[in-house]
């Protein structure tokens, strides 16, 4: 079974950078799950900074709001 880590984030790069980072280096299997970060309209470094995981999925949701980032997160899980 495949478990999908969805994180929703806005304007916070610096912070996600850490949690992408720990994400990474964890010991479980990769095969075991996906990480995907949905971008909810921010205007920071967001894109870069997932970008710079590339085993990460990157989505933008352009429509401000917790609940359309989750919304966009389980559609493209």
């Amino acid at each position: 079974m495949k478990l999908s880590v969805i994180i929703c984030t806005y304007n916070r790069a610096q912070l996600l950078h850490t949690v992408l980072h720990s994400l990474k280096n964890q010991s479980a299997d990769r095969s075991l799950f996906e990480v995907l970060v949905v971008d909810n309209n921010s205007n920071d470094t967001t894109r870069e900074t997932v970008e710079a995981f590339p085993e990460f999925t990157y989505a933008f949701e352009p429509v401000q709001g917790l609940s359309q980032a989750r919304n966009t997160g389980w559609e493209r899980s």
